[in-house]
């Protein structure tokens, strides 16, 4: 292994067939390291402060916690069946955990990890984001075909707004005020304005969508196709797609680099994460990881 740039931050890949996170130094783009977590791990989340990743892991139905300076696994948070998508709220004190088997949220308490309780939100809860303001947490439901929205507080859902056919891959728009859903089934980009709670507007692109992110500056989304083999380049102001880039087989999660120039992608079919430039749109690296990555998160 490498040794870490001190400055550099560090990507984060779950590897799903590994049973593990293997460590990328954003600087070299190579491995640092590679972390045991629990069985079939498929996302991950950083706390704002960086000190923490939590690992949801489907098969072992739990959340491996880790320690990021020692990058060591410091507990495990039992959940309900089908663990995927998690996140912290932005003072860190509470992680939400999406059941995609058990129909469920779980809340789980930072402060001694311990969960606080299963919400029932929806069919096949996916990925979640938590909204900029830590009140409001959105949940993509890919088999009741809709996005739910908790309250961080209580967990109660609040409000639900129908989706296209299999909401999958969530992102927020810088300051949170859209929430982009990405469709695997009807291959839809969904734009949902976070004020009112409406659909503002939907585009069909590309084929079998995963994972999305948002640029910076908010005019465009990266989104992957997975039996394409390549990224839709969206242009969020104009609505419209205006490029593909080719990366490895069966892309699933997409993540910006800092300062926005560049992007990694997990490559399922491959065991490998595709470093993209996007001012040429072009792969230029691939990076063994280990098996089936799929999550990943950059800090």
């Amino acid at each position: 292994m490498v040794q870490r740039s001190p400055t550099a931050p560090r990507a984060y890949v779950v590897g799903g067939g590994s049973d593990c996170v293997t460590v990328i130094d954003t600087s070299s783009h190579e491995v640092s390291a590679t972390v045991r977590v629990g069985a079939e791990p498929m996302l991950a989340a950083l706390s704002p402060d960086g000190a923490t990743l939590v690992v949801s892991n489907r098969d072992s139905m739990d959340v491996t916690v880790i320690d990021t300076a020692r990058l060591e696994p410091v507990g495990t948070v039992r959940v309900e069946d089908g663990a995927a998508g998690c996140a912290f709220t932005p003072d860190g004190r509470r992680v939400f955990v999406a059941n995609e088997y058990a129909h469920t949220v779980s809340l789980i308490d930072t402060a001694d990890w311990q969960v606080v309780r299963h919400v029932h939100i929806g069919e096949g809860p996916c990925d979640l984001r938590v909204l900029p303001g830590g009140k409001l947490v959105v949940v993509t439901n890919e088999e009741s075909h809709d996005v739910a929205v908790l309250d961080a507080a209580t967990g109660e859902k609040v409000r639900s707004i129908p989706a296209p056919r299999g909401p999958l891959g969530l992102a927020l728009t810088p300051g949170g005020k859209v929430a982009l859903v990405a469709c695997f089934i009807s291959n839809h980009l969904y734009a949902i304005e976070t004020a009112q709670w409406r659909v503002w507007w939907k585009m069909e692109v590309g084929s079998c969508h995963v994972g999305l992110c948002v640029t910076p500056d908010g005019r465009e989304a990266l989104v992957t196709n997975s039996d394409q083999d390549h990224l839709s380049v969206i242009d969020l102001v104009g609505r419209k797609e205006t490029g593909r880039i080719q990366v490895g087989p069966n892309p699933a999660y997409v993540q910006l680099l800092p300062g926005g120039r560049q992007a990694y992608v997990t490559n399922r079919g491959a065991d490998s994460v595709s470093l993209v430039d996007l001012a040429t749109r072009r792969e230029v690296r691939r990076i063994p990881v280990g098996a089936s990555p799929l999550g990943m998160c950059i800090g």
